[in-house]
């Protein structure tokens, strides 16, 4: 690193500034910032004029986009650039609008994958995996051309290294990041900061951690039961006396079967409005855990709410004006309660409509968005109360209760700086879920950060197209994940977990302990048998049947007697105790991988077990990428090592465009549930391009399960008609009938299709027909609904 003179002798990197004396630090905040600057704000940007990168965590709606907006001015006064970097395309994008307005057209880029606007601009907006990309160099140039200049970089939503699917794109840009460029990380609060703090410093060099817990905007957790809310604590901070009453069972003699609804308590979306608008609390966002459950809450509120007129038509003005740029919406079936002032938002609609509700929200004219816990971590849409529906939400691996970040996500959206003196987050009651769960969650510190690094055919092709086998496997063993397990107990993170642990293995029960995984089943065997039984009692009355009836009334018997003699039947802390259970293994689980046993982690492994599949298939040889693995690297897909497979087998050499569209598609998607019972047929030359696919996609899975390598080869051939449909002109309402799924969903399919096809346009190594065929997809799938809503996304 090169060092420049200071008027004090001493020197500094050529990269920052000169030491900036006090006065002036004061004198550009005081230029920079017309309103009151908080103390961890000012801290964290002297960090910054001290050369140093900063960690900075604190609560939704505090005011960290104040430090990075520092570093942002600080690059552009001192004729140095600065990227800024968020988790998704729609934050990117409402960055590079934001900054444009403050700074300038000339003084700000986009990059969002297939977007480039101005990429030599002073401030660069971009998603963080085009970061990552840059680091690795190849399709978006070097690294050392990509970086020019660059003083420092933001990591905005830093705590998506939680994320377990996209979070090692968060370890790998910190891990690649050249040691003379200052790195802001915005986090939300997190349990392990300390950890987090010391692993930039071993990763990367002198890191600033800088905490803050004030919200300015303070919370108030409301419960809502029958039709009306009620504060959920007490000024001294316990549960209100009348939740405490509410959470004891009203029967105590033992086990009684239910009917066979058990909803008959639970509370209805329109009161919770209702009580929303009757108590001043309005707008608010209301978080429900499906689509399908987001769009019910939504008719059902239609007419409950009652504005000004002049509220009203301005929010007729807008939408209006803006069915007038989207004439193709005029018919969305959601535009009766928008007038309403309610929406939906959620990943399966249009994005030109998501944004029109993200717009109108923002300016004060739609009262409710029911929307899923994506909108948690997306743009800017804080309301003055958030709604959570309940504390459990299912998963692949079934219903589990919400955790502290989950929850602590959603809340943070309510409370609006400078318009809302409080804040007010109200839960639901659900009658399956302890009014004493939501008060723990909502007492709870937020979870720590975990690694989720993760080695794949990218990571592996691109760090050895610049690095040696040795240097890779300093870079890899360098990952969040390696550190927290070389502190073997030491670290803030190991030590909270096992202190959690210590206290989740306290009984609760007052009593006799009993086995509440056996009690479950007996239950659930219980429920079964009464099924079952139900089912029987309307076939004809054979002896069989008869037989087989009086069979299981026999066994439901034997199951009650056990379900009245077990300790946990009737117990007031059933609840609770069945979620002590699961944060308790979640937490062996973690303890497990980060401190017990060898000091190794699985990456290195991992890395070697990708390069011997590599090896096999020609895209490496002796640790340096062939002709295949240069194209292999330079390609940003889902399947990247099955696509080169099928493109260098010559499978799309015969085929025409729209054929090509139609395999491609099938290649980039991943399954969808809602595409199970789909049943359209593809055309004979799709069919057995397909086919050839899915034998390369079974060698594939055969290789990987030889070397031990899970990475995703499926083929989904039920896109293959829907996208040949598209690009042989259908209209979009033949789509959507055509296919019965959601459009948000549709035009995400298309999009990864022309992603794909736009770099095979230029990627090295591609042969030059297909490059060719590749160039003339843009124009199929690019158009109408498509069009519209990729512009919608990008504006």
């Amino acid at each position: 690193m090169l060092h420049v003179p200071l008027p004090d002798g001493r020197l500094c990197p050529q990269n920052s500034n000169r030491l900036t004396s006090g006065a002036t630090v004061k004198q550009r905040l005081a230029d920079w910032f017309p309103f009151q600057l908080d103390d961890f704000q000012i801290q964290a940007m002297q960090a910054i004029e001290d050369g140093r990168s900063v960690i900075v965590c604190a609560p939704t709606g505090s005011g960290k986009t104040a430090v990075a907006e520092y570093a942002v001015r600080r690059a552009i006064e001192t004729g140095k650039r600065c990227f800024y970097t968020t988790p998704l395309k729609a934050l990117s994008n409402q960055k590079f609008h934001d900054f444009r307005a403050e700074f300038g057209e000339a003084a700000v880029g986009l990059l969002t994958g297939d977007v480039s606007v101005n990429r030599a601009a002073s401030v660069v907006v971009m998603t963080t995996e085009v970061y990552r990309n840059m680091l690795y160099g190849t399709s978006l140039g070097e690294v050392e051309r990509n970086l020019y200049g660059v003083q420092a970089v933001v990591l905005d939503e830093c705590h998506y290294m939680n994320d377990p699917e996209r979070g090692t794109v968060w370890e790998e840009s910190i891990i690649y990041s050249p040691a003379e460029v200052q790195l802001i990380a915005l986090s939300a609060t997190v349990a392990n900061a300390d950890d987090l703090r010391a692993w930039f410093e071993f990763t990367h060099g002198s890191t600033e951690l800088v905490v803050s817990h004030h919200r300015p905007v303070p919370l108030r957790h409301y419960y809502f039961k029958g039709q009306r809310s009620g504060l959920l604590f007490e000024k001294n901070g316990q549960l209100q006396e009348r939740w405490k009453r509410a959470a004891i069972p009203t029967a105590r003699k033992g086990f009684r079967r239910r009917p066979k609804s058990e909803s008959e308590d639970a509370a209805r979306p329109e009161d919770v409005v209702v009580d929303l608008d009757r108590e001043d609390m309005l707008p608010a966002i209301y978080f429900l855990f499906s689509r399908k459950g987001c769009e019910l809450a939504m008719d059902r509120c239609r007419g409950r709410l009652h504005d000004p007129r002049e509220v009203r038509e301005e929010r007729e003005d807008e939408i209006d004006a803006f069915l007038q740029d989207h004439p193709a919406l005029a018919n969305h079936g959601h535009l009766g309660a928008l007038y309403e002032g309610l929406a939906v938002h959620h990943a399966g609609l249009l994005p030109a409509w998501k944004a029109v509700v993200e717009r109108l929200f923002q300016k004060g004219l739609i009262k409710v968005v029911f929307a899923t816990e994506t909108l948690a971590a997306g743009i800017n849409m804080p309301a003055r109360a958030t709604v959570i529906s309940c504390i459990s939400k299912y998963t692949g691996d079934g219903h589990r209760l919400l955790t502290a970040s989950e929850f602590l996500q959603m809340s943070g959206r309510a409370g609006r700086r400078g318009m809302d003196k409080v804040g007010y987050v109200m839960v639901v009651h659900h009658p399956k879920e302890m009014v004493t769960a939501v008060a723990k969650l909502a007492r709870a510190e937020a979870d720590p950060l975990d690694s989720n690094f993760r080695p794949g055919y990218g990571m592996v092709l691109n760090l050895l197209q610049r690095h040696s086998i040795e240097s890779c496997r300093q870079l890899v063993e360098k990952s969040f994940g390696k550190f927290l397990v070389e502190q073997r107990g030491g670290g803030q993170g190991f030590r909270h977990a096992q202190q959690r642990l210590e206290d989740l293995s306290k009984p609760l029960c007052p009593g006799e302990l009993g086995d509440l995984s056996a009690y479950r089943k007996s239950l659930e065997r219980d429920e079964s048998l009464r099924k079952q039984i139900h089912g029987l009692a309307k076939a004809p009355k054979h002896g069989s049947v008869k037989y087989e009836i009086l069979r299981m009334k026999a066994e439901r018997d034997r199951v009650y007697d056990k379900i009245q003699e077990s300790p946990c039947n009737g117990c007031p802390k059933m609840a609770p105790c069945a979620e002590q259970g699961h944060r308790r293994r979640d937490l062996e689980q973690f303890l497990k991988r980060a401190g017990t046993g060898s000091r190794e982690t699985p990456y290195w492994g991992q890395f070697l077990a990708l390069t011997k599949v590599l090896e096999r298939l020609d895209y490496l040889d002796d640790y340096k990428p062939t002709y295949k693995g240069e194209a292999a690297a330079a390609l940003r897909a889902t399947n990247t090592i099955l696509l080169c497979e099928v493109i260098f087998a010559g499978v799309l050499d015969t085929l025409e465009v729209t054929e090509i569209v139609a395999v491609l598609t099938c290649l980039v998607n991943e399954e969808m549930r809602a595409l199970e019972n789909l049943r359209l047929k593809s055309k004979r030359y799709i069919a057995e391009a397909l086919n050839e696919c899915r034998a390369i996609a079974t060698d594939l899975e055969r290789l990987q399960r030889q070397q031990n390598v899970d990475a995703p080869c499926g083929v989904v051939i039920a896109y293959a008609p829907l996208a040949y449909h598209w690009a042989n002109g259908c209209t979009w309402l033949e789509l959507i009938e055509l296919s019965g799924l959601e459009g948000g969903d549709l035009i995400r399919a298309l999009r990864r299709t022309l992603d794909v096809a736009r770099q095979l346009s230029f990627v090295p190594g591609i042969p030059a027909t297909l490059a060719e065929k590749a160039r003339q997809i843009e124009p199929l799938i690019l158009r109408d609904e498509v069009r519209d809503s990729l512009s919608a996304m990008d504006s």
